[in-house]
């Protein structure tokens, strides 16, 4: 008889099993690759995601927040254009999360579960030539500071930036760094007559000689530069970091470092600058009167005879602000899409990287449309009630700027690639689709501790080599094999690897993928 409850019992957990969605074989793999990069100790987020309790307690709120794409925070829109490192979900895994929430967040079997990512504050550069430290410095604040922080460099000749880092002091209050280099006396001289370490400034660093050299947002990796290419750092110029910290921290500390790799030997110079800008609009100047929407836009051509290769694209708005897009139109009318943000959120900007170089010809014409909203139906209104605002650096003033990194054009180099995967987040169902091309997808966890795992898909059978690489370019294994065409799982111990980054390659006949992992 109790064999027989026993075996009833198995059965109803069988079939009410059967087609369900379960944290273990289906979530699990989504909340650590896109999740827990921010929801960890060590990160912004306001609570965990690195097991399954985590995402139990958590599950309508992920449920809502996935739905709504308000996480993970992507504001540049990927039907418009897709950029390198997308922080997004497909409509399949929005849908397992969903459906999972829906019906009773089952765990399934715990032994399938794939091991959580491991995290920690230690850098991805081990051997940095250049660490650029701010103070400690105490935040008690109960709204948004953007405090600047003016760090010398004493370099006695120029040099160029061949990879950053940003490490912050306590990742859980730095929610964004905009980083600048400055000749100038105007930074230290405000950070002078402003108590404590650094000082406050909203709209940037206050200096116009300020020139923006990279920004950070949680889960960001370190930015290298192509091979060949770096971002100038003047002799005895200042690094600015200017970081917010959101509203309601009170009693924590922070010193964040960057941490650059350098050399002096002359680069291929990466510039970062707005040829769009709030100084030159076609329908200027920047004012929005109290309780309207406005929209200005703005051109400039990229004059003969220079060809421009362009790296990334960093819009800039301040509160009222509601859109922004950019694209190119070149000399043969062809249409280049940069980024467009359909709702713009001052907290989540950045300097947003292309799948790989864009090549645009001399006499392209770039352009740029930037809607404002000061009504009381912009929850993020600096003003209430609304009020007459203008151009200039308060938070109550607005901007419109457009940044790209950009150098000059050599033949080929629309072909280097900036984000190995080159693969859309588009809706893409592998089992039954008609990818034309070995694929390569995301390693899993990453960072990894021990146990690697990734995938790749073959349209049809073939003689592949999967190469693993440091950062150095050793090779550490090589493999080749024949393998059926379809979907193939590879699973990897790194166990006994040294703690750094590493690549892993794909190739088949003339076509060859790329990924990256981080071994802590």
């Amino acid at each position: 008889m109790k064999k027989l409850i026993l075996l009833l019992i198995f059965s109803v957990y069988f079939i009410n099993s059967q087609g369900q969605v379960t944290w273990s074989a289906d979530v699990a793999s989504i909340i650590y690759s896109n999740c827990s990069k921010c929801h960890n100790s060590y990160g912004i987020a306001p609570f965990t995601l690195l097991s399954y309790q985590d995402a139990y307690q958590n599950g309508s709120d992920i449920k809502d927040q996935v739905i709504n794409r308000t996480m993970p925070p992507w504001p540049p829109d990927p039907n418009y254009n897709h950029l390198a490192h997308e922080r997004i979900l497909t409509q399949q895994q929005i849908t397992a999360i969903s459906d999972w929430v829906d019906n009773g967040m089952l765990r399934g079997d715990s032994t399938l579960e794939p091991a959580p990512p491991v995290f920690n504050n230690v850098a991805e550069i081990a051997n940095p030539d250049h660490i650029a430290q701010a103070p400690v410095y105490s935040v008690n604040t109960s709204n948004d500071l953007y405090r600047c922080f003016v760090i010398p460099t004493n370099f006695l000749t120029d040099n160029y930036i061949k990879a950053l880092e940003a490490i912050p002091g306590d990742r859980s209050i730095v929610h964004h760094i905009l980083i600048y280099s400055d000749t100038s006396s105007i930074p230290s001289a405000l950070d002078a007559a402003d108590p404590g370490p650094g000082y406050t400034n909203f709209g940037g660093t206050g200096s116009i000689y300020s020139k923006l050299i990279g920004a950070w947002v949680p889960g960001q990796s370190v930015y290298y530069s192509p091979i060949g290419m770096g971002i100038r750092l003047p002799a005895n110029t200042n690094i600015i970091m200017q970081i917010h910290y959101p509203g309601g921290t009170i009693g924590k500390t922070d010193s964040t470092k960057l941490l650059l790799k350098t050399t002096t030997v002359p680069q291929r110079e990466i510039f970062i600058e707005s040829p769009l800008n709030h100084y030159q609009l076609d329908n200027g100047p920047l004012i929005i009167p109290a309780n309207t929407i406005r929209t200005f836009n703005a051109h400039y051509v990229i004059p003969a005879p220079y060809d421009l290769s362009i790296m990334s694209v960093g819009p800039h708005m301040h509160l009222v602000g509601k859109s922004i897009s950019s694209y190119g139109v070149t000399p043969t009318n062809d249409t280049i899409p940069f980024i467009d943000i359909p709702n713009w959120d001052f907290h989540w900007q950045g300097n947003f990287a292309f799948q790989r170089v864009v090549h645009l010809p001399a006499g392209t014409t770039i352009y740029s449309e930037a809607t404002y909203d000061n009504t009381t139906a912009n929850p993020n209104n600096p003003n209430s009630p609304p009020q007459l605002v203008y151009l200039g650096e308060s938070t109550t003033d607005e901007m419109m700027l457009v940044y790209f990194s950009y150098t000059y054009y050599f033949p080929g180099d629309e072909n280097i690639i900036i984000d190995s995967s080159l693969i859309t987040t588009n809706v893409v169902d592998i089992h039954n689709s008609k990818i034309s091309t070995a694929q390569l997808y995301e390693p899993f966890p990453n960072p990894v501790s021990n146990q690697l795992q990734f995938q790749y898909y073959l349209p049809e059978s073939a003689m592949i080599n999967i190469s693993i690489i440091d950062s150095e370019g050793k090779l550490i294994k090589n493999e080749m094999s024949n393998v059926q065409n379809g979907l193939s799982t590879t699973k990897l111990d790194v166990s006994n690897y040294a703690a750094g980054i590493y690549f892993i390659t794909l190739k088949t006949g003339d076509i060859m993928r790329v990924k990256k992992f981080l071994k802590n």
